[in-house]
């Protein structure tokens, strides 16, 4: 009787969901006169499933239950979703790096649009402030103009009156071609000099998680509110965010470590090599002496890392990334030796991680290059622009922060760390990120003849030895950006 007498009650309401259907219960009494059927027995049950519908669009913390957002992948280096500004359908990169809702503007004549821009004059909603804002990414620079509107995530998250900023003019080539036309901050503060409410406060968002599939091509997730799989407390680790602004934690004892004894470039056995660096090497008091042969960021202060979702690769300052280099080894432009190559370590706030060769090797794909302030942005370049080669994928950036040299730990990092962010305990936890991105426990080793308690991986079958192929003009930049070595408080 119920089914019967909605499709009665739908003809002319153009498909409308049921639970807007449901939202108009306050006149019930109408519908009744109209429909009788729905007076035996079917309207207690309509009253409680909009009682549903009412806390399911909440963003009460109390009665939001969550909402797993899918991020579409383009080119394994662009994650976007779709959302709602004023009532229309943008596409957007949810920014971990940055904190505003920035959105390409039909007032830009200027522009190239490949996807629809945003249009204030059709929104109903939107309210002009008018104060113009620039913006420095490591991908370009842009001008905006601020105003408010409505955003919706999902059907179930809304922030009305949210400040947005339209870009009306830009320098940065990815937009050009780009999938998305929206950057939407989700970092864990309020903008540099600014006590606007970002979307995560007006959201009532105090955790969220991140993670990316490792297969390429595959979707990633971004999951609003508490994650639904629970894992104990010593199965994660836990790093405290130090930044003011950022997801920003300390970074120690970065260095390229092989499995086992270590090998030339030749494949033979160097087990000298490892006693030679224990003797060379400086110990740091806080790494319990169990830590062997590590170089950067190995002083008392280390180094700053910020946890960057709209990053595509990680960036680090350009001195670091000249001494990691003496120490990966020859990559073969058919990527054929990635299996031989070290894994990345370092120590995110006293824990220690890795990230396999594949996390940052990539192979430079397309039938041209032309986009050049992502080409030199990158650090490890082929000598001339020849594609179809493999290359270490590392972006450099020269900032200085109050935690140190700043690394930022892009899309990489999330493939191999499902990544839970907590606003309100200013903290991160990781686990690894398993089958359809589903966290599940890391695996941690007391072996003392290598690390403490070593975050580790079986090998991923499913990605094993298989390099990152980039379209470098689709490669998006840091977010955050300065003049080379200018100090930035994170």
């Amino acid at each position: 009787r119920l089914v019967f007498c909605l499709r009665r009650f739908d003809k002319n309401t153009h498909h409308q969901s049921l639970v807007d259907h449901l939202a108009v219960l306050h006149i019930i009494p109408a519908v009744v006169m109209k429909f009788p059927c729905l007076a035996a027995g079917v309207i207690p049950t309509l009253v409680a499933l909009n009682s549903f519908g009412s806390k399911l669009r909440s963003n009460d913390p109390a009665t939001f239950t969550g909402y797993k957002q899918v991020l579409h992948n383009h080119a394994d280096v662009q994650y976007f979703a779709d959302f709602k500004i004023g009532g229309q359908s943008v596409s957007g990169i949810f920014d971990t790096g940055s904190f505003d809702v920035l959105v390409r503007s039909s007032r830009c004549q200027q522009c190239v649009h490949p996807t629809s821009p945003f249009d204030a004059k059709k929104s109903k909603t939107y309210r002009k402030e008018g104060s113009m804002k620039q913006y420095f990414f490591g991908s370009g620079a842009c001008v905006t103009m601020m105003g408010y509107d409505t955003v919706e995530v999902g059907g179930v998250l809304k922030a009305k009156d949210q400040a947005i900023y339209e870009i009306v003019q830009h320098q940065i080539n990815v937009l050009k071609l780009a999938k998305f036309a929206a950057i939407v901050g989700i970092g864990p503060g309020h903008s540099f000099n600014s006590t606007t409410k970002t979307l995560l406060m007006n959201y009532n968002i105090d955790e969220f998680s991140v993670c990316l599939q490792k297969t390429p091509g595959s979707d990633g997730f971004l999951h609003w509110g508490p994650q639904a799989k629970k894992l104990h407390p010593t199965q994660m680790y836990h790093a405290r965010v130090f930044g003011r602004h950022h997801w920003a934690t300390r970074i120690k004892h970065i260095a390229f470590l092989r499995q086992g004894t270590e090998t030339d470039k030749n494949g033979k056995s160097d087990e000298n090599r490892h006693d030679k660096d224990a003797r060379t090497q400086k110990h740091n008091e806080d790494s319990d002496d169990e830590t062997e042969a590590l170089s950067l960021c190995s002083d008392s202060h280390g180094c700053s890392a910020i946890l960057d979702s709209g990053t595509s690769l990680i960036a680090a300052p350009p001195a670091a990334l000249f001494k990691l280099s003496q120490d990966i080894g020859e990559i073969k432009e058919d990527c054929s030796n990635i299996h031989q190559l070290p894994h990345l370590s370092f120590q995110l706030d006293g824990q220690w991680l890795k990230l396999p060769p594949q996390a940052y090797v990539m192979r430079v794909k397309g039938a041209e290059v032309e986009a050049d302030n992502i080409w030199d942005l990158l650090f490890f370049k082929p000598k001339i622009r020849k594609v179809d080669t493999c290359v270490p994928a590392f972006m450099q950036i020269d900032v200085q922060s109050q935690l140190g040299p700043v690394w930022i730990l892009g899309m990489p990092f999330f493939r191999y760390f499902h990544t839970t962010f907590e606003r309100a305990s200013r903290s991160m936890r990781f686990a690894k990120a398993g089958k359809d991105c589903e966290p599940e426990p890391v695996q941690v080793f007391t072996d003392k003849s290598t690390h403490k308690s070593l975050l580790s991986f079986q090998a991923d079958q499913d990605a094993a030895h298989q390099p990152l192929d980039v379209e470098v003009q689709s490669l998006i930049g840091p977010s955050l950006t300065s003049q080379n070595g200018q100090f930035i408080e994170i």
